[in-house]
């Protein structure tokens, strides 16, 4: 069952020379998400890559705390990420095999439980 909960993809911390991931504490505050901020919330990054937003709007600062992430209403500069740089494909939840995919496709149920798990996470003094 851990297999299939990993994706079926490799203990990536016993791999030498891996990226390391950082602490998730603390994960709510930093919105935008992916290595480019292409994707608006957790919600968004739990999704596979098909229901996640082509579009959304960034500089708002009234904060989404059901989808963990700030508000995408029309604020100060829209990121369309079909524009070359903006990709929103990193990273998928889904159940197909391949490039990308980090672990199997979650419910909605699944994705709001694992929002308030993040939401409880305390900082290890």
């Amino acid at each position: 069952k851990q297999d299939e909960m990993n994706g079926h993809r490799l203990n990536c911390l016993r791999k030498p020379n891996a990226y390391k991931a950082r602490p998730l504490n603390g994960i709510w505050a930093t919105a935008p998400f992916l290595h480019n901020g292409a994707v608006p919330t957790i919600y968004d990054l739990l999704s596979p890559w098909s229901e996640r937003p082509p579009e959304f709007y960034l500089g708002s600062l009234d904060y989404d705390t059901m989808k963990m992430g700030y508000k995408s209403d029309e604020a100060y500069f829209k990121l369309d990420t079909s524009i070359k740089g903006n990709s929103n494909k990193g990273h998928e939840f889904s159940n197909k095999k391949g490039k990308g995919v980090i672990g199997r496709l979650l419910s909605e149920t699944e994705r709001y439980e694992l929002i308030e798990y993040l939401k409880d996470i305390k900082t290890v003094k």
